[in-house]
C-alpha cells in the first residue's frame, strides 16, 4: 500500500463519485477505479458499494476513512518537518563557550536575539574549559564554540572574530602598583608571581614586552577563580579588560597595561565542513550581528573595579 492509494481513496470517499474524484485528482476515471480495486484487494474487503445511481462507503470503508485521513495528515506533517529542517527552521544547535564570552555581554546578546528570531530552534548552551572546545567541535559534541582569542586554529575548524577586547592587569589591593595613576609598564612586573588564566597569550605577551620569563605560575580554574587567587594575594593576573567592568571583588583592583594594547576578543569556532542547515543558519546569524566592542577605558586612566 502506498500513500497514493490513500489519497485516491479519500478523493472518492469525499465526493462519493468516481468521475468527480478522478477529475479532482487529474487522472482518468478508469485508472482511479483500478487503483481503488487494488486497495480493496490489499485490505481484503470492499470499501465502497457501487450501484448505477450512487457510491457509498461500506462499514469497513467508514472505519478505513478515519485512519486513512489521519495517516495522510501525519504524512504531510512529516514532510513539512523535513522541509523545515532542510531550511534550518527547526532543529538544535549545541553552543559551547568560555566564561569570558558571558562576562563580555556577547553571549547574552547573541542567545537572546537568536531565540527571538528562531524560537523553534533548541539552542543548547554549556560553559566548558577552553582547552576542550576545539576537540568538542571535531568530535561532534558541540556545533559552535565561543572562545577567547587569540587561539590556535586546528585543522578542520574555521574561525570568525565577533568582538574586540584588550587585556589588562588584575592586582591585589595591597600591591605596590595598585594605586598607580598611569598604565603599568611590563618592565615593572619583573619577578611577579602570575595567576595563570585559561587564555595565557596576554600573560606571555606581558612577559615578552617586559623582557623577563615567568618563573612562578599558579594555575587556576575559570576567570572568577583567577580573581579569587588575586584577592588572596597569590599573585597578579592578565585578564580580559571586559571582566573588569562586570566583576567587583574586594581586594582586587584593575589597571591598564602600557600601550600598545594587547589585543584579545571573542571568536567563534565551527566545523569547516558544516552542512546542517540549523547550524549553518546560526553561524550566519552570529556573523551578521553587531556586538559592542569590550574595550578598556582611554589610555592613561586606571581601570576601576
Amino acid at each position: 500500500m502506498e500513500l497514493r492509494h490513500l489519497r485516491y481513496f479519500m478523493a472518492v470517499a469525499d465526493t462519493l463519485h468516481f468521475a468527480a474524484a478522478a477529475e479532482n485528482l487529474d487522472i482518468a476515471a478508469p485508472t482511479l477505479s483500478v487503483q481503488i480495486k487494488q486497495l480493496e484487494e490489499m485490505v481484503g474487503t470492499p470499501l465502497f458499494v457501487r450501484t448505477k445511481r450512487a457510491v457509498h462507503l461500506t462499514q469497513a470503508g467508514e472505519l478505513f476513512r478515519h485512519d486513512a485521513a489521519a495517516t495522510l495528515l501525519q504524512a504531510q506533517r512529516t514532510l513539512d518537518t523535513g522541509l523545515r529542517a532542510a531550511r534550518g527552521e527547526i532543529g538544535q544547535v549545541a553552543l559551547g563557550y568560555v566564561g569570558s564570552a558571558l562576562w563580555s555581554g556577547l553571549l547574552g546578546q547573541l542567545v537572546c536575539e537568536y531565540k527571538q528570531q528562531r524560537p523553534q530552534i533548541a539552542l543548547l548552551t554549556s560553559e566548558r574549559p577552553m582547552v576542550s572546545l576545539p576537540q568538542d567541535l571535531l568530535d561532534g559534541s558541540l556545533d559552535v564554540a565561543l572562545v577567547r582569542g587569540p587561539t590556535p586554529l586546528p585543522d578542520g575548524l574555521q574561525m570568525r572574530a565577533l568582538q574586540r577586547d584588550n587585556f589588562c592587569l588584575a592586582l591585589p589591593a595591597s600591591h605596590p602598583l595598585a594605586d598607580a595613576a598611569e598604565p603599568i609598564a611590563p618592565q615593572q612586573l619583573v619577578g611577579e608571581a602570575f595567576v595563570m588564566a585559561e587564555q595565557t597569550s596576554g600573560m606571555h605577551e606581558v612577559a615578552r614586552r617586559g623582557g623577563f620569563s615567568i618563573r612562578q605560575q599558579h594555575p587556576s580554574g575559570g576567570l572568577v577563580d583567577v580573581l579569587a587567587q588575586v584577592a588572596f594575594n597569590v599573585g597578579i593576573a592578565v585578564i580580559p579588560a571586559s571582566l573588569s567592568r562586570v566583576i567587583s571583588l574586594p581586594g582586587v583592583v584593575y589597571r591598564s597595561i602600557q600601550p600598545p594594547e594587547i589585543p584579545s576578543g571573542i571568536v567563534m569556532l565551527f566545523r569547516q565542513w558544516e552542512r546542517t542547515p540549523a547550524i549553518v543558519n546560526f553561524i550566519s546569524f552570529a556573523e551578521s550581528m553587531q556586538f559592542d566592542d569590550a574595550l578598556i577605558e582611554p589610555q592613561g586612566h586606571p581601570i576601576k573595579p
